[in-house]
């Protein structure tokens, strides 16, 4: 009797040793194969920041507006960057907080015809871009003078200019490009894009200006030199308010921001001696209701430098 359950107790132990093992090598399996569906499923689902910034091109891509860029003029024109202003006989030079403004650039409308309607802009008349630097940081940093009448010969400022802010003249033409807004237009955190914000991921808007060189424009979206989302500035700036970046931004904001259009984006430019303090922009925008009654006295410019 003992030797029998002596037998039976090692025949028990084996048993349970081989249930074991089987136990662990069912773990093991289980293991390695849910590992291989997960991996499998990562292959055919792209990743968060993937799929994030595949979707922040799509809204880039809808969101496309026309640009001109204004480009040495093949025929010279009424249209320039630099030099005198042709000022009308009844338009006078405006003046700034120290004295006369500096004249920047002046543009004929009508000369948008035969490249792009923008239909937020007059279909005639004439801009006159003037800037203050003592008026940097406020949304009248340059002033924007729209005439009807005809130009008259370049007018001479009041008093010289200081050297620094005496551009050489440049007549330009207009070149259409699409024109997409950046990431921060939708104010995206690029965090959660990872590394897919590399060249080829650029590469889906070939047909699009993104302001890899100096440039000067008329409509579309600016180049940023600084993160930001410059619609909603300009209705801050235009409220006189200042934006609490810890606070979410009221709808009321949001819905007056979608009316701002970029009027102007001037560069610095160094054949024509322009320099915006180091290397920067200006960027003129106006309410797209306010220019097509051609109203331009309630522009906001905004700069920014490296």
């Amino acid at each position: 009797m003992i030797a029998d359950g002596g037998h039976s107790a090692a025949g028990l132990a084996v048993t349970l040793v081989m249930l074991a093992a089987v136990a662990t090598l069912l773990a093991v399996m289980l293991f390695v194969l849910r590992r291989e569906l997960s991996a499998a499923a990562s292959r055919r689902r792209p990743s968060q920041a993937s799929a994030g910034w595949a979707g922040i091109r799509a809204r880039m891509r809808r969101a496309a507006r026309p640009t001109l860029l204004l480009v040495p003029a093949r025929e010279p024109g009424f249209s320039k960057v630099g030099g005198l202003p042709e000022l009308p006989a009844c338009v006078g030079w405006p003046t700034g907080d120290l004295g006369p403004r500096i004249f920047v650039a002046q543009i004929d409308l009508a000369a948008f015809q035969p490249h792009v309607q923008l239909d937020w802009l007059p279909s005639e008349g004439r801009l006159y871009a003037f800037f203050d630097e003592e008026r940097n940081g406020c949304p009248d940093v340059v002033r924007i003078l729209y005439a009807l009448e005809p130009p008259g010969p370049p007018a001479e400022p009041p008093q010289p200019a200081p050297k620094k802010w005496r551009f050489e003249e440049r007549r330009v033409g207009f070149m259409k490009f699409n024109s997409v807004p950046s990431p921060d237009w939708f104010e995206v955190d690029y965090a959660t894009l990872g590394d897919q914000l590399d060249d080829e991921a650029w590469s889906t808007f070939e047909d699009c200006d993104l302001g890899e060189e100096i440039e000067h424009r008329i409509g579309g979206y600016p180049t940023e030199i600084q993160g930001g989302q410059m619609a909603l500035e300009c209705e801050y700036m235009r409220r006189g308010l200042t934006r609490d970046y810890n606070d979410d931004v009221p709808d009321a904001i949001r819905r007056a921001a979608r009316e701002w259009r970029l009027l102007l984006q001037i560069d610095s430019d160094p054949a024509l001696n322009m320099n915006w303090w180091d290397g920067g922009r200006l960027y003129v925008f106006v309410r797209a209701k306010d220019a097509a009654r051609g109203d331009f006295s309630k522009t906001v410019t905004i700069t920014q430098t490296h």
